[in-house]
């Protein structure tokens, strides 16, 4: 709590009722008016720019406030030094629309903005009219000085009109031209005091009106004014300076005590408001940017045993008008490629954001929320929370909900983490963390930025990890263009932010333009994919081979396509992202094989050749999905699967092969994303047609109450960028069901549902849980590494009673091979899986070959 004493403020107020009973035609008020008039910190003047010089020459402390038009500010500049220098407080008021903010001299000069804007137009809307001045007020914030304070001035009606608008969150003050009634601004209201007998005597005589806190006394020019205004501001500037409360002794005849108590907290959106400035008075200061640092991507692919990364070398340039990224020493799972190894991929990001938070909108897009006060590092800061004003999901536009970190000082972003609402495509969720330091006094830039989405392709859906991390900011260096012109004319690949996201630069030198143009959009990739897998499931070792096919944009219709050819395996998927426009997608799949593989049974752990049989899958599968929020998406769909079914070479004459397994079934699912971490919860009842009796004896492994069946499972992931060259990825799941019997119940698999070193359909269980663990190290340009350990605790009925744990371990190598190539061994060894023989400890092998184009 701060207590000061002011001088003379009773003297003060006294003279200037003597100056008001002067004008109206009085000689002078009675003791009681002026005692009850406001005190003489409340009270300010404006004049005209060319009437200061008839003011006298101590002000006193006084607030002056120069009048000018729009576009003549710079003729202030002289009037404010005089104020200044007489000991006045000098201030600006700006008759008129704004053209834009005054020149730097005279802001620099001024201690109080008033802005005058007048009615709204004809023909402009009042929402147009108030983001129009939004715009001027935070431009002229972001030039005056930290101290200087700001206020628009109307009647009650425009005033009114303004205030609806959230104009109040952009001003300090608001002055009011007349005296009707106004709602409340949640700033100081200041009345203003035209220079006119009648005005005055009525202002005078509401002094005590509630919630006034500052009277204006606008003057006129004419000479008898200035000289009556000049004879009073004389006689009180020429108080005895032994008056100073200051020093001991003063006398306190006129002396009146203020108690300052605190200063009034601020709203969130006044908060906003002066972020939106210092976000201004950044950009003026800031004309360009080249950011040094590494730009890493991190998902998951059919085939490939960890994460795919590819990581780079980021140089980031900036303009005002454009943003666009060099990419170098660019690394595919941490190997190195170089020219034309360097495939042109698609760039899958989501749709562009219809307005940023934060900003200045022409209507309200965001409601905003104090949601507290946090420190980061030694910075006080204000929480911000933020979200979607619409509440029409169907037709709202993509927009952010999440809060921002915004410094209680500079006002100045330090931290914004968002999650992406009303998604339409392939990108189904979508949050990013940004982090932002100081890189100069009063300059924040973006450090790092770690962005996580789910993206649900043709028959895939995969977390995607990206982070970008900042090591330096150079700011307005003078060889900008020079050095983004080597970027140019180098071999790195580049790209351009524009409206409709991220596109590459096709670099011609022989066109002889300096600045490339956009290329055309990549859609497809397309892979040539061979290999052997050895697995004691199969009898000799399988060698595969094929073709993939991938587009983005299939004939033009923004459907994917995914498609695979490999000798006796085939794959077909489709994904349409948006179904006319909503946040529908439809997408569907299906997969045949043409040979036969073993599907062996167990009994208490002995295999029992007698009763192996031959099968033969395929599997058709179609579903819709919805996102319900920015973090959980449902999907409903169909599944049709067939399974040939056939005697093996060892199988008993007398055991009954069972029917071809038909199954129609439904899948419904709730996906969700959080912080990178993505869950999943299914469930999936089918029924079989033309079930019947098998096996050997009776009843056997038969039992009617199986041809309906339910299975259903819960399962959560994360994968996590360490640094360019480390990933790590852990998942969980668990499952279980009823009425499940040996061609129903889960299976681990070479390709899906992996347990590393256990062969393939070995392992069949009804319920339990498994653990998978995987960690990948670029060692070095030409190498990585991978480390796999895996554990699983299941219920196989063909194993005994209970749950049995089965761990396995493995790494992997990979090795980039001739013509941009990557060659990968994979093996595996899991402790407790059972050879043809007998013997525990079974491996596995696989070796694949990989070639984008």
């Amino acid at each position: 709590m701060a207590k000061q004493t002011l001088y003379a403020v009773a003297e003060m107020a006294a003279s200037t009722a003597a100056f008001a009973a002067i004008l109206s035609g009085s000689h002078v008020l009675p003791a009681s008016a002026w005692q009850t008039a406001v005190c003489v910190t409340c009270v300010a003047i404006s004049v005209p720019a060319d009437a200061t010089r008839g003011l006298p020459e101590q002000l006193g402390g006084l607030e002056v406030l120069v009048r000018v038009v729009p576009g003549a500010e710079g003729a202030a500049l002289e009037a404010l030094t005089e104020i200044e220098r007489t000991g006045g407080r000098p201030g600006l008021v700006i008759e008129g629309f704004p053209e834009a903010a005054p020149p730097a001299p005279v802001l620099a000069r001024t201690r109080r903005i008033l802005v005058a804007p007048g009615a709204v137009p004809a023909g402009q809307t009042a929402e147009a009219f108030a983001f129009a001045l939004k715009t001027r007020l935070t431009a002229i914030r972001a030039g005056a000085a930290d101290t200087a304070t700001l206020g628009i001035a109307g009647d009650a009606s425009a005033l009114s009109t303004l205030l609806a608008r959230d104009i109040g969150s952009y001003v300090d003050f608001i002055v009011s031209t007349d005296l009707a009634p106004l709602p409340s601004p949640g700033v100081e209201l200041w009345r203003m005091i035209p220079g006119t007998p009648a005005s005055v005597r009525d202002a005078l005589a509401i002094t005590q009106t509630p919630g006034v806190t500052h009277w204006l006394w606008s003057l006129p020019t004419d000479p008898v004014s200035a000289g009556l205004l000049t004879t009073e501001l004389t006689r009180i500037a020429a108080l005895p300076p032994a008056a100073d409360p200051s020093k001991p002794g003063a006398p306190d005849r006129f002396v009146e005590g203020v108690e300052v108590v605190g200063s009034r907290s601020l709203s969130v959106d006044e908060i906003v408001a002066r972020h939106q400035a210092a976000v201004t008075r950044q950009a003026a200061a800031v004309r360009t940017i080249i950011a040094s640092g590494t730009l890493t991507l991190s998902f998951e692919a059919p085939g490939f045993p960890a994460p795919i990364t590819i990581g780079s070398e980021a140089t980031i340039y900036t303009t005002p008008d454009v943003t666009e990224i060099e990419q170098r020493a660019i690394r595919v799972n941490g190997i190195e490629l170089r020219g034309s190894a360097v495939p042109r991929l698609p760039i899958i990001e989501p749709e562009r954001v219809a307005s940023p938070p934060l900003a200045i909108t022409l209507t309200d897009v965001y409601r905003y929320r104090l949601a507290g006060r946090e420190t980061i590092g030694d910075t006080l800061c204000y929480v911000v929370a933020f979200e979607p004003e619409s509440k029409r999901a169907n037709k709202a536009p993509a927009l952010f909900r999440g809060q921002a970190w915004i410094a209680a000082d500079s006002f100045a972003m330090l931290k914004v983490s968002a999650a992406q609402t009303a998604l339409r495509g392939p990108i189904v969720a979508s949050e990013q963390v940004d982090e932002f330091r100081q890189a100069q006094p009063g300059i924040w830039l973006l450090t790092r930025s770690d962005v996580r989405q789910m993206y649900e392709g043709a028959a895939h859906r995969t977390p995607i990890h990206r982070v970008l991390a900042i090591a330096s900011n150079e700011i307005n260096v003078p060889d900008f263009s020079a050095r983004r012109q080597r970027a140019y004319g180098s071999g790195s690949v580049m790209l351009r932010d524009t409206p409709e996201g991220y596109r590459y630069l096709r670099k011609d030198p022989a066109s002889g333009q300096d600045t490339p143009a956009l290329a055309g959009r990549a859609d497809r990739v397309r892979a040539l994919t061979a290999g052997v897998i050895i697995d004691p499931n199969i009898s000799v070792p399988l060698p595969f081979a094929g073709v993939s096919y991938v587009d983005f944009n299939f004939l033009g219709t923004g459907t994917q396509v995914n498609a695979f050819f490999g000798g006796t395996y085939g794959q077909f998927a489709f994904s349409v992202p948006s179904l006319r426009g909503s946040r529908w997608q439809l997408a569907g799949q299906g997969f045949g094989i043409a040979s036969s593989y073993n599907d062996r049974s167990f009994v208490d752990g002995r295999e029992r050749y007698e009763e192996d049989i031959r099968q033969r899958p395929a599997h058709v599968s179609v579903w819709v999905l919805r996102p319900l929020t920015p973090r959980i998406s449902l999907r409903a769909g169909y599944d049709l699967d067939y399974t040939h079914l056939a005697a093996g070479e060892a199988t008993a004459a007398d055991f009954i092969v069972p029917a071809d397994q038909i199954v129609h079934g439904a899948r419904f699912s709730l996906d969700a994303q959080r912080e990178g971490w993505n869950a999943s919860a299914w469930w999936n009842p089918a029924r079989r047609t033309g079930w019947r009796a098998w096996g050997r004896g009776v009843p056997g492994e038969y039992e009617p109450s199986q041809r309906d069946f339910q299975r259903y499972g819960l399962s959560i992931s994360r994968s996590r960028v360490i640094n360019p060259h480390l990933v790590a990825r852990v998942e969980g799941a668990w499952m279980s069901g009823r009425d499940l019997d040996r061609f129903s119940r889960y299976t681990f698999g070479t390709f899906d549902n992996r347990l590393r070193g256990y062969p393939s359909a070995l392992i069949r269980y009804d319920r339990g849980g498994v653990v998978r663990t995987a960690l990948a190290w670029g060692a070095s340009k030409l190498i990585r590494l991978d480390g796999f350990l895996d554990s699983a605790a299941v219920h196989d009925p063909g194993f005994g009673r209970g749950l049995r744990n089965y761990t396995g371990a493995g790494g992997a190598l990979e090795v980039p091979a001739p013509f941009g190539a990557l060659i990968a061994v994979e093996w595996g060894y899991g402790v407790r899986g059972v050879n043809s023989n007998g013997t525990l400890g079974t491996q596995v092998l696989r070796m694949s070959g990989y070639k984008l184009f």
